[in-house]
């Protein structure tokens, strides 16, 4: 079977020159995904998944971005710390299995571990009992996640981003499981916690986006570098129609999406693999 991945095409071209040269009207300028109607949609509404979340990284840097879109000069950010619990040289991640350890807001910690593939490359995952299964759909590629996540202990949480505690005593039997299923290794003796990445948060006020709940998110990476992603999460059956939304919102607000579409979860591991010297997890 072929790689199912988004194609750029001029109807979905972001680059302003690109557009005004081009002489393209107000509704395709505004286009970053596919038609509504175009079948990529109807394959997605067909798989069993739980949820649909629609992501685009920005050209405007954060504060530029927030404000445009809140509509306030000043949004309050919150601050989320991840660290991905891996060996030295990303054994696990190489196998397409994350393991993400997140401080959110309010001092609550989680441990989520999620096998990812491109969608169309590679076999099916196994999907444990009380696993969740989502679709993240950037304008030029689509990526299945199946993911088992629970709450951990605070003290627990923040003694194994310090090194003081072993990674593997925040996997529950099921997630240890799963590990192993999906990811085929479990090198418990050589895990460490890589990081942390910082990473902002606002959401937009109630009403704010027309089709649901959205977010906007600032990266900084060790090496400075900076993403800024909007996302909104729905159901798969109406991912087609709240794309279209993200289009139109995004060009509403003079909000023009970046060149290139990246994870910022690929980003990092990039990022990680340089520092260690060895190759980034494809």
């Amino acid at each position: 079977m072929a790689p199912w991945v988004f194609r750029p095409s001029f109807g979905y071209l972001a680059l302003g020159v690109v557009k005004r040269r081009c002489g393209l009207g107000r509704a395709q300028q505004a286009r970053v995904f596919p038609s509504p109607r175009s079948k990529d949609w109807r394959r997605i509404a067909e798989e069993d998944a739980d949820s649909v979340e629609v992501k685009v990284l920005l050209g405007p840097g954060p504060e530029v971005a927030a404000a445009a879109l809140t509509g306030r000069a000043a949004p309050r950010w919150r601050l989320r710390r991840l660290h991905l619990l891996d060996t030295p040289d990303l054994t696990i991640a190489r196998s397409g299995v994350e393991m993400r350890l997140r401080r959110r807001a309010r001092g609550r910690h989680d441990l989520t571990v999620r096998a990812r593939r491109r969608h169309g490359r590679g076999s099916s995952r196994p999907h444990p009992p009380g696993a969740r299964v989502e679709f993240d759909v950037l304008p030029d590629a689509i990526w299945q996640t199946v993911e088992l996540r629970h709450t951990v202990d605070p003290a627990l949480a923040e003694a194994v981003a310090a090194g003081t505690a072993r990674p593997d005593e925040l996997l529950t039997p099921d997630q240890e499981e799963w590990l192993w299923a999906a990811a085929g290794v479990f090198p418990t003796a050589s895990l460490v916690a890589h990081g942390p990445l910082a990473v902002r948060r606002v959401g937009l006020p109630d009403g704010g986006f027309p089709a649901g709940r959205a977010h906007l998110e600032h990266c900084r990476y060790p090496s400075g570098r900076e993403l800024v992603e909007f996302s909104t999460r729905c159901l798969p059956d109406v991912a087609g129609e709240v794309a279209g939304e993200v289009s139109r919102f995004l060009a509403d607000r003079g909000v023009t999406p970046a060149r290139l579409h990246l994870t910022k979860t690929a980003i990092w591991l990039d990022e990680l693999a340089r520092s260690a010297g060895t190759a980034p997890p494809h």
